[in-house]
């Protein structure tokens, strides 16, 4: 008889190493678009407070900085129910406190976007915080793919292996965005509580997709708009903001 040869299993270390990466790469990407875009996404429910507490004066505040009028938020459960028309763009160079993009990113927001309860600090050391509570489902879909199952991140990550259908956020950044184009760096992200080690956050692999999707989010939304982000930086305690936006948005039921 001949020897049966043995056939050794490939190792699952370094699958599940790629795997925990683009799964923290893809939360890292969801939370700088938060915070840098304002491109909101069905679902979000914050449990960490940053102790950012807005008024609605808060909110009108920015809408007439970016002299921007929406109409009421629509009551329909998916946003496929809907068709968005937006107004003529107008110029704006402006400034916005952490209360008043913490309201922006709260009022008047259909139920099916995926952030909602969202805190944004903008700290003096030039860096941003932000919290949200994401829905798993829809990212994993609509940004991974359908790549990534539940169970798949239960074998890779077992610390994260029981998601709820949302989850909470933490992250920590700074960054800029100069002529439609973004630029990060990672300082902390955390996962329902969780501390993602900074040597998986901080790889040039990481920052260049979570950048990447950034600038192609803001290319898609400019081309359905009009609108141009000239400048997006934090100064003195503050964003400032200069480019164009819509002066209006209406939200047509199908």
């Amino acid at each position: 008889m001949e020897e049966e040869k043995i056939v050794e299993e490939p190792k699952k270390e370094k699958k599940k190493r790629k795997g925990l990466i683009k799964f923290i790469v893809f939360l890292v990407f969801v939370a700088a678009i938060v915070v840098a875009l304002g491109y909101l996404f069905p679902g979000l429910v914050w449990t960490k407070s940053l102790g950012v507490n807005y008024a609605k004066e808060d909110y009108n505040s920015v809408m007439s900085k970016l002299n921007y009028i929406k109409d009421s938020v629509p009551t329909g459960e998916l946003a496929s129910d809907y068709e968005y028309k937006y107004g003529e763009v107008t110029n704006v160079n402006v400034e916005f406190t952490s209360e008043e993009l913490t309201a922006f990113f709260n009022e008047n927001r259909p139920s099916y976007y995926a952030v909602k309860n969202v805190q944004i600090k903008i700290n003096n050391d030039g860096t941003i915080e932000a919290v949200a509570n994401a829905n798993v489902d829809y990212f994993l879909n609509e940004f991974m793919s359908g790549k990534y199952s539940r169970d798949q991140i239960k074998e890779e990550i077992p610390a994260l292996g029981l998601l709820p259908k949302t989850v909470n956020l933490y992250i920590k950044f700074s960054g800029s965005v100069l002529n439609n184009s973004a630029s990060a760096n990672i300082n902390t992200v955390a996962v329902q509580g969780i501390t993602i080690p900074s040597n998986l956050i901080n790889t040039s692999e990481a920052i260049n997709i979570a950048t990447t999707g950034c600038n192609n989010l803001m290319s898609t939304y400019n081309s359905k708009t009009g609108s141009t982000f000239n400048k997006i930086a934090i100064e003195d305690g503050k964003i400032k903001f200069e480019g164009s936006v819509p002066s209006t948005l209406e939200r047509i039921k199908k």
